[in-house]
């Protein structure tokens, strides 16, 4: 029995959680389980709510500096404790969003109707924000063998050698499959986008769910003086702390670093930090490693559990292999024959639960669905519960 009590039920009435108050207008059904959203239903980690509480009790919350040792300390510190990396200080960034920062590095090193790499099945807010922002989505599907999701590395080359092609959204681990990428295949990546011109954005937010955490290989680590290449991250996933604006990039060319910054304060104004996500970084990443390390071994628990009930009960329709991170389950019924649409439409109708549909994440049809798997271990069997009675009545239908 570990510290932390994960199987504690968290209520998230009144507090306008898009997974609970907006699953009804979004999948058009009330009274759906949901474990779609991409957020925990865990409680922050106690040193972490004594932080922010203390922080309230000061009163006062006008523009606070991030450029402070208290900042860089705690993410030096963590990458160092937890990775093995080492970072100075002018290398780390403050930014309003992982995302806010992936579209100006988008919109910074591409024009209107330029190329921009994604490898799909691929995480759907990259898609809707180069469709915003009037860019090429250029697809690098992964192949999918008997180990799990490839990368097709002489696609992407062939890719990265056309003209209009200029950035590549890099995802590690990645999101929907879970996949971790080894440090061989993003030496071949850092090359292949040298040679081309390519500029790397790697999106780590779940890099603290890799399990166990020394396979993680973050981009940092190959990175050099001068490289094309950014890393994002935050709180926001491993900490639960999605609703507190926030993220920090890392990066090595000085001129970009500079541009960036002075984007995000002069053109946009939006400089000033928030100060609570301040004091969330503080603590989580100087005494929260504890907390991570058992949360993840209760996370594998549910993905055990995942597996397990498949292989038991719906092996006749669905493949799942457990991710080497995440707390997403990425579950394929190609073996029912059953269309995307036909299945999110019985998920809600006769499972009452609310999934993320496949073919969100691609460009095409897909035959998977998301699963959440972030939540005590008693709502994960309801869950699985509901997903066995709709494939167990629409594969009785589709029969007759």
């Amino acid at each position: 029995m570990g510290k932390y009590n994960f199987d504690k039920g968290a209520s998230r009435e009144g507090t306008y959680s898009v997974q609970y108050e907006g699953t009804d207008a979004l999948f058009g059904r009330k009274g759906l389980e949901p474990f779609w959203i991409a957020d925990m239903d865990i409680e922050i980690a106690e040193p972490i709510a004594e932080a922010m509480k203390n922080r309230i009790d000061n009163r006062i919350f006008g523009y606070t500096i991030w450029q402070n040792p208290k900042f860089y300390g705690a993410i030096k510190h963590w990458w160092h404790s937890r990775f093995g990396v080492d970072l100075e200080d002018e290398e780390i960034s403050y930014a309003p969003s992982v995302l806010f920062t992936i579209g100006e590095v988008v919109r910074q090193h591409t024009e209107t109707g330029d190329g921009v790499i994604i490898t799909t099945p691929s995480y759907n807010a990259f898609i809707g924000q180069l469709k915003g922002n009037g860019r090429k989505i250029v697809d690098c599907p992964f192949i999918e063998d008997t180990d799990g999701y490839q990368f097709d590395f002489n696609n992407f080359e062939t890719l990265c050698k056309k003209n209009d092609v200029k950035v590549y959204i890099h995802c590690n681990p990645h999101n929907p499959t879970g996949k971790v990428w080894t440090r061989r295949e993003l030496e071949k990546i850092r090359e292949i986008c040298q040679q081309n011109g390519v500029f790397i954005i790697s999106d780590e937010i779940h890099m603290d769910f890799v399990r166990p955490k020394e396979n993680f290989v973050s981009m940092v680590e190959l990175m050099e003086e001068g490289d094309q290449v950014l890393v994002t991250t935050g709180l926001g996933k491993t900490f639960n702390l999605a609703s507190l604006p926030h993220s920090y990039f890392i990066s090595r060319d000085k001129k970009f670093r500079t541009a960036l910054n002075q984007a995000i304060g002069s053109k946009y104004g939006m400089g000033a930090a928030n100060s609570l996500a301040l004091t969330a970084v503080e603590a989580a990443y100087n005494e929260c490693g504890e907390w991570v390390d058992e949360l993840n071994d209760y996370l594998e628990g549910n993905f055990q559990l995942i597996e397990d009930y498949i292989d038991q009960h719906m092996s006749d329709w669905l493949t799942f292999k457990k991710p080497e991170a995440t707390y997403l389950a990425w579950i394929g019924y190609e073996k029912t024959g059953l269309d995307d649409d036909t299945v999110h439409k019985a998920l809600v109708e006769i499972g009452g639960i609310a999934v993320s549909p496949g073919k969100i994440y691609d460009m095409e049809k897909n035959q998977h669905f998301r699963f959440n798997v972030a939540s005590n271990r008693e709502r994960i069997k309801i869950g699985l519960e509901r997903i066995h009675k709709t494939f167990e009545e629409i594969t009785k239908i589709t029969a007759k």
